[in-house]
């Protein structure tokens, strides 16, 4: 039996969420399964159901007691109550009464929202107890009414009570009063990679950012930062979108969630993002001052924000402040005709986009996509 904090936490959420909830725990199930939209009800209890969940079986699975064969139709229908103001024998006794025609009235099973879709196989998910006489009679009182469906089942709140105790982030979201309120927690690493060039491995030609997912919940990278110090005055500057064919293919999509203990990992070409820094202080007016800011405008940290504002921080090692340092100031030193006698510092170049680089970054992708 469901413990009583479930059977209140259940009925608190209401149909809306509830369907929310039970699409989630079925899409990480069954392969194949959307829920449908929503529109007005037309059903026959009143409540806001129109949200079907339909599971076109890619490939043979299992679905409680019965296997569905690739390509058969599944359908879902959720059925939302408040079973602490009617108590749950009352509620299954009203559930029953849904899936029998009466004159003039057709039941669930009749509806053209069902039979629409000729599904194989017909599943209620509710939030009411489920006991194994009420799972005998609605199992034969379906076949009764609609025949043409081959299978009928059940999923009631005791299955979704164990769903959800093995998915403690979706209890963090839907039930904090049991499990607590979400945990947003992102640990930020900066570091330069080796990565092979035409001569070998070239150290600090490109560097990556890990962002590693230590909170209870999924979060989201909304923004990367670099905080660029100039004559003691900190500003923010966020790269735009890199050209580097290498990158685009490495990194992360915008959106792409970060598992509880998951990490992703954004990689930057050091002179690309030299180059960002030398338009940077040309468009703010910092390239007046130099030669002094050549020593005095540089990266020290990054910024991490997640999609609710939280920021996270982390500094970047000495030696990638030089390297991106040198970078931005041979164009910087090249550009001002009145230091144009100066040294001017070897250029860097990128990495050669070739299949060992690839599949390096490939390799460390996957290494570093979990803990340790």
């Amino acid at each position: 039996m469901a413990t009583p904090a479930f059977i209140y936490a259940f009925d608190n959420l209401g149909p809306d969420r509830f369907t929310e909830l039970c699409g989630i725990l079925l899409g990480s199930r069954y392969k194949g399964f959307l829920l449908g939209g929503i529109g007005a009800d037309g059903g026959v209890d009143g409540e806001f159901d129109e949200r079907l969940g339909v599971l076109h079986a890619e490939a043979k699975v299992s679905l409680l007691t019965d296997i569905v064969q690739p390509g058969q139709i599944v359908v879902f229908q959720f059925k939302h109550k408040t079973t602490a103001r009617s108590g749950q024998a009352s509620s299954r006794s009203s559930l029953l009464d849904l899936y029998g025609c009466k004159k003039n009235k057709k039941c669930e099973l009749h509806r053209s929202l069902i039979t629409s879709k000729q599904p194989t196989s017909y599943v209620l998910v509710t939030n009411v107890e489920v006991n194994a006489p009420f799972r005998t009679d609605f199992i034969e009182k379906c076949k009764a009414e609609n025949p043409a469906i081959q299978h009928y089942q059940v999923i009631g709140l005791d299955e979704l009570e164990s769903w959800v105790k093995m998915e403690k982030e979706l209890g963090h979201l839907y039930f904090p009063t049991i499990f607590g309120s979400p945990q947003f927690d992102l640990r930020v690493h900066v570091e330069p990679i080796s990565v092979p060039g035409p001569m070998g491995p070239t150290l600090e030609s490109m560097f990556r950012i890990s962002v590693l997912n230590v909170g209870t919940v999924s979060s989201y990278v909304d923004q990367i930062q670099f905080q660029l110090t100039a004559h003691e005055e900190v500003n923010s500057y966020m790269p735009s979108e890199t050209n580097n064919e290498i990158l685009l293919r490495i990194n992360p999509q915008p959106g792409t969630p970060v598992a509880p203990g998951r990490k992703q990992v954004y990689y930057y070409s050091v002179e690309e993002v030299g180059m960002h820094l030398s338009a940077y202080i040309h468009g703010s007016g910092l390239d007046r001052l130099i030669p002094r800011s050549l020593n005095n405008a540089f990266f020290v940290e990054v910024r991490v924000c997640d999609e609710i504002g939280n920021e996270y921080r982390a500094n970047i090692p000495d030696i990638l402040i030089t390297a991106m340092s040198l970078s931005e100031s041979h164009i910087i030193l090249s550009s001002c005709p009145h230091i144009s006698g100066r040294q001017i510092p070897i250029k860097r170049s990128l990495p050669v986009l070739d299949a060992r680089v690839i599949h390096r970054l490939k390799t460390l992708s996957v290494e570093d996509s979990t803990f340790g």
